[in-house]
This record gives structure tokens, sequence and C-alpha cells, in this order.
């Protein structure tokens, strides 16, 4: 008899391990169906003893083991994906299984696929992260030489964007000569595609390039030597659900594991990313860049029109106005770019300012227009939870019917263009008017189908202007700034290289303030400038990749949060960590949250801070270094 150790495959469970009975000795990484409570799950085997070598832990033992029905084994998971989570394990405050049941891909995890070759292979490649940051043409070519230079080495690539609609695009650049070579692994193939996604990772004879986003990355095939993170600044590479996993830290960790050499690329990578090169804990990949040049010049409009009762507020710029016409009459595409969905951002009373936010995450809600059957109907809509509720026509506060809509929002925009030049076409594309990848797909493509136009996106837009566009603005540069995280800068810096990187003839940028430095790097593609500037801010201000943010947030009626603190207290000790309270909240909803930040360099502390956050109750939302703090 056998006593087998377990950990559960269960999305956010605080289990670590569970221990069986068994006539069977299993392999350790062995995929078996368990009972728990009734129900079968997924396990995965992690430790195997005899009942003679476990005789006294039993007996001390104050439960009784259950039998686990014998089974045969559905397959193994490889090495390098173990190791990878048990790393991961010591940095998020998550269970060894909840991390598993992460990386693993969900046909794996459901028992629809296997590993077939789980054979430990440890590679010898530099596992030192590389950073390729250049112009996205610019980076294709390295990596079309990097992959056929894999590929004489008998090794296979593993190429991680981060949507489905880069995997397309992927495909078509790096497939010139190699097609057969070529897997890619998508969200929601067809019966027939996956029969042939399947046959072709179990195919070992010759070297592959996997084309994959993040959920599918780890599919386990050992004769992965090289990996490369494409977009690495995209924060679709952080997990949106528990344990809010950042899989550009896994890639890593799983390259090291696999003994396989990892690329880092972006136009402009993140902020750490560039900090650890200049301090050669990672690699330039190629040759340093210090200044990135585009064919679109940055042309930023000054509006100084002061809006009255008798002279309305201008949106647009005589300036842009001109450049747009100008491209639509020789027939080109413009994209125009706003930072807020719908009408407008925030709704507010003028009488006595009650501002309408949702009551589940107490964010000011966005006010949204729908038409259905030829009737307009306006929503209230939270981005952060999801709520949608009919917008209201008076103050929930004082009645009063005097509501004002503050801030500019992409139907505004599209509403204002529209009233000035009637007969343009115009497309608009965000969450609303394409909610899945598929929609924004279709909007793209019938958008570049036509024979000009303009497109009036949100971020949702931005991955899918690589076909070019002849003119690109940023409607307003200070909606496109103010949003409340510490990156704001970087984002901001980034959004601007972008559309120089998709545009031919210019780029325009509104503003009502005087632009700053930053603005003056991206129009002259001063790179080193900018990171200087960034990378001296965040050490003054202990900002990653100086420190790491550890988050604790939890929400309720002020009464009931209050009373959560007291228990919160009890097992945070730890000095570093600072209590307040989030600026929206009010006495029916309350939002509180404590930030640890601890310097890089104190491991030991962050190993204590680590120690307690795993004793806090589940109600208790984790996250590392997230993008808001507030």
């Amino acid at each position: 008899m056998y006593v087998i150790e377990v950990i559960p495959l269960i999305r956010g469970t605080h289990l670590e391990s569970l221990s069986y009975y068994s006539s069977i000795s299993y392999e350790i990484g062995t995929f078996l169906q368990v009972p728990i409570r009734g129900k079968s799950k997924h396990a995965i085997v992690t430790n195997v003893t005899t009942v003679g070598t476990a005789k006294t832990a039993l007996k001390a033992a104050t439960f009784s083991l259950r039998k686990l029905p014998n089974q045969e084994a559905t397959g193994v998971v490889p090495q390098a994906i173990r190791d990878t989570a048990l790393k991961l394990s010591e940095r998020y405050p998550a269970s060894l299984g909840s991390i598993l049941f992460t990386l693993l891909p969900s046909d794996i995890r459901n028992g629809l696929r296997t590993y077939k070759d789980s054979t430990a292979v440890i590679h010898q490649e530099e596992t030192t992260p590389q950073i390729l940051m250049a112009r996205l043409d610019e980076r294709y070519r390295s990596y079309q030489s990097h992959i056929r230079s894999t590929f004489a080495k008998r090794g296979s690539v593993l190429f991680v964007v981060p949507t489905s609609t880069d995997v397309m695009y992927a495909k078509r650049e790096l497939g010139h000569g190699i097609l057969d070579r070529i897997i890619t692994l998508t969200a929601t193939p067809s019966k027939k595609t996956y029969q042939q996604m399947t046959e072709a990772l179990e195919d070992t004879k010759f070297s592959k390039l996997i084309i994959t986003t993040p959920p599918y990355a780890y599919c386990g095939r050992g004769d992965i030597t090289s990996v490369i993170v494409e977009q690495s600044a995209s924060a679709h590479y952080i997990d949106r659900t528990r344990p809010y996993l950042d899989h550009r830290d896994a890639l890593i960790t799983y390259a090291k594991a696999q003994g396989a050499s990892i690329i880092l690329g972006d136009t402009v990578v993140r902020t750490e990313e560039e900090a650890k090169r200049r301090a050669d804990t990672y690699f330039t990949y190629g040759e340093e860049v210090k200044r990135l040049v585009f064919s679109a010049p940055v042309h930023v409009v000054k509006q100084n029109d002061k809006p009255s009762s008798e002279v309305p507020f201008q949106l647009f710029s005589p300036a842009l106005i001109k450049s747009v016409t100008t491209a639509l009459e020789a027939k080109g595409h413009v994209f125009l770019y706003s930072a807020r969905r719908g009408l407008a951002p925030v709704v507010a009373c003028i009488d006595c300012g009650y501002i309408f936010r949702c009551p589940d995450s107490h964010t000011p809600y966005s006010l949204i227009r729908t038409v259905k059957n030829d009737t307009e109907e306006r929503w209230f809509v939270s981005s952060t939870s999801g709520k949608r509720v009919r917008a209201a026509d008076t103050c929930d506060n004082c009645g009063s019917w005097r509501l004002k809509e503050r801030g500019i929002g992409i139907q505004q925009v599209y509403d204002e263009w529209k009233n000035l030049f009637p007969h343009t076409d115009v497309t608009l594309l965000d969450h609303s008017t394409a909610p899945t990848p598929q929609k924004v797909e279709k909007v793209v493509r019938e958008f570049f189908s036509k024979k000009g136009g303009i497109l009036i996106g949100t971020q949702v837009a931005l991955p899918h202007l690589h076909q070019g566009v002849a003119v690109s603005a940023i409607i307003s540069l200070d909606a496109a700034r103010s949003t409340p995280t510490w990156r704001a800068d970087e984002s901001l810096f980034r959004l601007i290289m972008k559309l120089r990187e998709c545009s031919v003839r210019e780029v325009l940028i509104q503003t009502r303030n005087d632009p700053d430095q930053l603005v003056e790097y991206a129009s002259k593609g001063a790179i080193e400038r900018f990171f200087d500037d960034e990378i001296l801010l965040r050490k003054q201000l202990l900002y990653p990749p100086f420190s790491t943010f550890i988050l604790l947030s939890w929400s309720g009626p002020e009464v009931v949060v209050k009373e959560s603190e007291s228990e919160i207290k009890q097992i945070l000790t730890t000095p570093l960590a600072e209590f307040y309270t989030n600026p929206h909240s009010t006495k029916s909803h309350t939002l509180r949250h404590v930030l640890m930040r601890i310097p890089l360099e104190e491991k030991g502390r962050f190993a204590e801070a680590m120690s307690q956050v795993r004793q806090l109750p589940p109600y208790v939302k984790v996250e590392i270094n997230p993008e808001r703090i507030v």
C-alpha cells in the first residue's frame, strides 16, 4: 500500500495538498481523478511513500485517509512546468495547485489531451532574458533570423503574443518558407483544427514554431530551446483572475527550467526590463537602441480657445480638421484615438456635485449610448465590474434634473465629427461596439477594405493598426494621460510611439496644456532619454523595479470593512503595511487597501510578508505589482 499526495487543480484553491491510500504507485507529476467533497476533481501527484515509511505520521494524524480509486495514468506534467509552478509559488501568494491550474492549458486540465513527451530534457542555452527594442518590422526580421538559427540546431521555438489577433499576424509574417513547421494555438479551434493541432504538437520529428497566447504557452514540448515574448509590455500578459499571474514572469521562469533562451521584444519595453538591462541583469539582443526613427512626424496642437455660453467647446482644432480632410481626399485611412468609451466617462449633478457610481466597484459610471430598433437608449456602464443599468434622468442624491456629462468619450467624438462632416465614412471601435475578438476583427477588416475613412477607437483598436493609416491623432492628450496608474507616463509614451509606428504621414496630438518633455522625447524617438528620466523617478519613489508592490484589497459596508481590518491587522505584523481607503469609497461601499512596498534587496522582508499574506482570509484580494494602487 502507498500514500499518494496530490495537489488538486482547482482555480483559486487554498488547498496545498491532499493524501490518499492507494494500492498502486504513481509517477510524480501524474494526472489523477481524486474524490473531493463528493465530487471528482483533477489532481497531480506530488509525492509517493509506502505505508510503512509513513506509519508514524499516520498514527499521529487526527483524520483517516480515504482510498484512491485505482485508475490508469492519464499523462504526466513535464518536469519543467512543475519546476516553474514551484518557483512561482514562492513569489505569488497562491497554492501550488492554483498556479498549476493557471499554467496548464484548458484542454490538459479537462483531460481532452495529455502531455505525451514528459521526458525531462534540460537544454544548455543561455537562459538570461534578452531585450529586443526596435520597430515592429525590424523585430520580425530579427525573429525570422533567430527562428531559422534555432531550427538549424534542431530546436523548437515558442513564440508568445498577447492576443489571438497577434497570432494570425505573427503566422503571416513568420511563415514564409516554414508554414509546414508552424503550430498555432488558439482559444476555440474547430474539432478538425484541434485534431491537427494535437497531432502537430505530438510530432517531434521536426522542429516547430509554436505561436500562441499565454493560456496555451505551456504546451509541454521537450524540444523547445527558445522562447520569444512579443509585445512584452502588453497588459494582456497579466491574468484577470486569481492568482493574477504575470505570464512574463512565468515564461522567464519556464525558460530557465527548460534551459531555453528567452527574448522579450517590443517597440518600447517596460521600464523594469530596461532598468534590468542597464544593470546587466538582462542582456541586449542585437544592438543597443537609443533612438527610434519613424516616417511620421509628431505635431502638437495646443487649443487655446476658451469655451463660454456664446462660444461652444471645440473638440477638433482647425489643424486636425485640415490634416484629416486632406488624407480623406487622397483616399487614405485615418485613426482618431479617444481614451474613454461612451458619451462621457463621468456623469455628475450640477446642483449637489453627486457623481453616479457603480454600487459594486464604486467607480464612476460611463454613459453609453446604444441603438435598438432605431430607438436610442442610454445606459450607465462600469468598466470595472461590468454592471449595466439604465441611465438616470434625475440626481439620486437631490432629485435635480441638471445632470452634466464630464470628460470626452468616444461616442462624443463620433457625434461631433458627424455633425461637422455628415457625409464622412466613420467607424466606431470600442468594447461597446465590438465586445468580442471576432467582432473586433470584423470591424477592422471592413474598415481597411474601404477606400479611405475614419476609425475612431480606444485601446481596443491599437493592436489592429499594423496595416497602417495615413494620419492618426490623439483627440485629448490631457484625457489620455489621466489614467490613475503609476505607469501613466510609460503608457502615454508607448501610445505615441505606437501611433508613429503605424502612421505614414503624421501624428497629431491635441492638448489644452503646454506639452512636457515626454511628448518631446516621443516626437524625437528619444527612447534612451525617456528611460533616463523614468528610471530616476522610480528609483526616487521606490517604484518597481526598485521595490515590489504587494496590494491587498477588500470591500463592503464601512462597519464590516472595519471589522475585517481588525482581523487583517492581527495577521499583518510587518511595519511595511500602509492602510488607506480608496478615494471613491462611501459608507455603504468602502474599498480598503493595504500597500506593502518592499525594497528589491530586502528578500527576507519579502519572504516574511508573503508568509503573512498567505494566512489572510480568501475575501482579501492580493496582487503583486498591480497596474493601479489606488
